[in-house]
């Protein structure tokens, strides 16, 4: 039995077709957003050890190191909301016999979507904050 041809792929095949670098750019947005991710658990950890410990996180973010990472992870997260909306109409393509949305209307609704669902987050945010406030 014949072995199966496979092709060799070299490892910069990414950066040989500019839509092949967004694309790798898009997902290497992931990076930031773990550290960062895995940096608010760790303040859930200091939290639950008691307040000296969680007072102590909250001095550890004032480094510069991590005020970076701030900045980083917010511009990772508005890189891949804004890119990822823009592909929603090529990858949610709604046209049948019954039934045409256009592509612009898939974008729109996305964008209408996103912006409802962080002001409904924002909303609870001082709900919560001005009912913890009144105790």
């Amino acid at each position: 039995m014949r072995k199966p041809y496979i092709q060799r792929q070299r490892a910069d095949w990414w950066l040989r077709n500019p839509g092949y670098r967004r694309y790798m750019l898009r997902e290497a947005t992931a990076l930031p957003l773990l550290l960062y991710t895995l940096l608010l658990m760790s303040g859930l950890y200091q939290f639950s050890r008691g307040e000296a410990a969680f007072l102590g996180w909250l001095e550890l973010l004032r480094s510069p190191w991590l005020l970076a990472l701030h900045g980083l992870a917010l511009a990772a997260a508005l890189f891949h909301a804004v890119t990822w909306i823009a592909l929603v109409p090529k990858i949610l393509v709604i046209d049948s016999d019954r039934l045409r949305v256009s592509p612009a209307a898939v974008k729109r609704a996305h964008q209408v979507g996103a912006v409802v669902c962080n002001l409904g987050v924002l909303l609870l945010v001082v709900v919560l904050l001005s009912t913890a406030g009144g105790h």
